[in-house]
């Protein structure tokens, strides 16, 4: 069963304090359940730069839940799979927990300086195609990889809306 929350439409301040209390309710739900592991979830947080931060959740919670997640979910039943176009925003703590990652086309220098610090194996050839790379393609690294590889995926059919504005036929009324 998937159930899928879609935030696009509230307020980023709110999503991400919505996001963090359901995710909150499902670790101490799992936490607590006498036959350890025996339910499992997938958490998959697309857009995980607006949730997943190094920021002072204290105050909301007396840590922060990803981080939580991130560290004692798998013993509990949680997977947590981030996607982000903006890594560098995403907590620290978060991203050294994780084991497999799949990195699409990037661009902005922070980024690509902060995947480099973060996946030191990663070669200035495999770095340098990455800039580069096509619908459907991704750097993978991690243990399900015994080196990083550039891997083609099969693109979804059908395809999502989300494309990018063509602004110039936008402009010209077509």
């Amino acid at each position: 069963q998937i159930v899928n929350f879609n935030m696009n439409f509230v307020d980023d301040r709110f999503a991400k304090n919505l996001v963090k209390i359901y995710s909150r309710l499902l670790f101490d739900y799992l936490s607590k359940l006498k036959d350890r592991g025996s339910l499992a979830f997938h958490l998959l947080l697309e857009e995980a730069h607006r949730y997943v931060q190094e920021d002072i959740d204290f105050k909301l919670f007396g840590y922060n839940i990803f981080e939580r997640i991130a560290k004692e979910g798998r013993k509990f039943g949680i997977v947590l799979n981030l996607v982000s176009q903006r890594p560098v925003e995403l907590s620290e703590t978060v991203i050294s927990q994780i084991s497999d990652f799949l990195i699409l086309k990037m661009t902005h220098p922070r980024d690509l300086e902060y995947i480099k610090k973060m996946l030191p194996n990663m070669s200035s050839e495999i770095m340098e195609k990455q800039k580069s790379l096509q619908p459907g393609m991704c750097v993978a690294f991690g243990r399900a990889f015994k080196v990083p590889m550039i891997v083609q995926m099969p693109l979804p059919n059908p395809a999502p809306h989300s494309s990018n504005v063509n602004v110039v036929n936008v402009w010209q009324g077509k």
